[in-house]
């Protein structure tokens, strides 16, 4: 039989293999995109603004609105279709409070402005693994009305905020009795979302915005439990809580526990003492007769001879007589040391 041999096209393997790297590569390259985690977004942005956005680490609560070139951790040019991206590789592993901001131009770029259409800043939450993506809808209002995609403890980091806002908005637009009901009312949503979130730093987020300071004392059963709850947090959020807690004094409650101490002695000396005199009075009155103690009961009431000779039908002399035997076997004086006597 005759076989028929092919010659190889050694051409078409190349291309062949060449088309292979190139799939090969691509499709690493997309797989190491994928696994790679960002912090990105698409922004619409009008003229007055400088094409860059600024990513800061919020270390505490107190440092939300602050702002200064030592917080900038990173910066991205925005691009002419409004997309910028950082790189999460950089941040910690747990969770964070982070915040964007741009500036206008030829204004510094360590500048915040708080409130108004032109409030220049949003915070979020993000970690070394998170995938976040954040759009705004209107160039006019730059971030009042955005989204924050990717990581789900900024949906409830949202729902805060929209309900602070509902508290600025009664601040203003309300009269004083009303505005002190939704108040009240918008602080116990708050404190449910705080002791009901899993998410420590959500749930600190929404306790902070309570004015839980001025409802210390009405709620502090709730507050107590709550530290219980999140008593193994060593994050700087919740020691920076634990601070604003009222403390009680040590010095004080020591203070307290002596003065208490010095009462309770001084009541048993004084007690025993009392008790020491009334027992040697006692035996006193056992030496006297009969009748010397009916005198001496008459003499305590503050009767006179007279009045004693009368009641006991005895003559006056002999009332004389047994008081001054009464006031031998005492060893007192006078009837005004009868009075003093304790029975």
């Amino acid at each position: 039989m005759q076989i028929n041999k092919r010659p190889i096209n050694f051409s078409r393997l190349v291309f062949l293999q060449l088309i292979f790297t190139i799939a090969s590569f691509n499709c690493n390259s997309q797989s190491a995109s994928k696994n790679e985690q960002s912090i990105k977004g698409k922004l619409q942005l009008d003229s007055v603004w400088e094409p860059v956005v600024y990513l800061s680490h919020i270390p505490t609560f107190k440092d939300m609105y602050t702002m200064s070139n030592e917080m900038i951790i990173a910066e991205s040019k925005i691009d002419s279709f409004g997309n910028f991206q950082f790189s999460s590789k950089a941040l910690p592993i747990k969770d964070n409070l982070y915040r964007i901001h741009v500036s206008k131009k030829e204004a510094p770029a360590a500048s915040l402005i708080i409130g108004g259409k032109e409030e220049n800043h949003i915070f979020f939450i993000a970690n070394q693994n998170t995938e976040i993506f954040i759009t705004n809808t209107s160039s006019d209002s730059l971030f009042n009305k955005h989204s924050i995609n990717g990581y789900l403890p900024n949906y409830d980091l949202k729902i805060i905020n929209e309900i602070i806002y509902k508290s600025e908005h009664a601040k203003t637009n309300y009269g004083a009795l009303k505005k002190e009901f939704v108040t009240k009312t918008i602080h116990e949503q708050l404190r449910h979302i705080a002791d009901t979130s899993s998410h420590p730093i959500v749930s600190l987020y929404a306790l902070n915005n309570s004015k839980f300071e001025s409802t210390f004392l009405e709620n502090q059963k709730f507050y107590e439990n709550y530290l219980i709850k999140w008593e193994h947090e060593d994050s700087a959020y919740f020691k920076e809580l634990r601070v604003k807690f009222p403390k009680e004094d040590n010095k004080s409650i020591f203070r307290f526990i002596v003065i208490g101490i010095f009462f309770f002695l001084f009541g048993f000396v004084i007690n025993y003492f009392f008790g020491v005199k009334r027992r040697k009075s006692n035996n006193l009155l056992k030496s006297l007769s009969i009748q010397e103690r009916k005198i001496f009961s008459l003499l305590k009431d503050g009767k006179s001879n007279k009045e004693i000779s009368d009641e006991l039908n005895i003559g006056l002399s002999t009332v004389k007589s047994h008081a001054s035997n009464i006031y031998a076997k005492l060893g007192i004086k006078s009837r005004k040391e009868i009075l003093d006597i304790n029975l």
